[in-house]
């Protein structure tokens, strides 16, 4: 009998701590912003644009802006 892993993605919303820019995009402080799931990673909307990323990226990325970037739960 043939396995498969399935594992369901579903967006994720994060609250701006302070205002920054990345790659172009801008992240304005006290808003809400939603990772939408894509094939193999998630799509970040910011302001004036997206930023695509691997699932393994994406996971460092929250990690790296910990201190701006905050993932809100519940």
């Amino acid at each position: 009998m043939e396995q498969s892993i399935h594992i369901n993605y579903t967006k994720r919303k994060f609250l701006c701590l302070e205002s920054f820019s990345s790659e172009g995009r801008h992240c304005l402080k006290g808003e809400n912003y939603t990772a939408y799931p894509i094939g193999g990673g998630y799509k970040l909307v910011f302001e004036n644009g997206d930023m695509n990323f691997t699932n393994e990226l994406f996971e460092r990325v929250v990690e790296a802006w910990s201190d701006v970037l905050v993932e809100i739960t519940g």
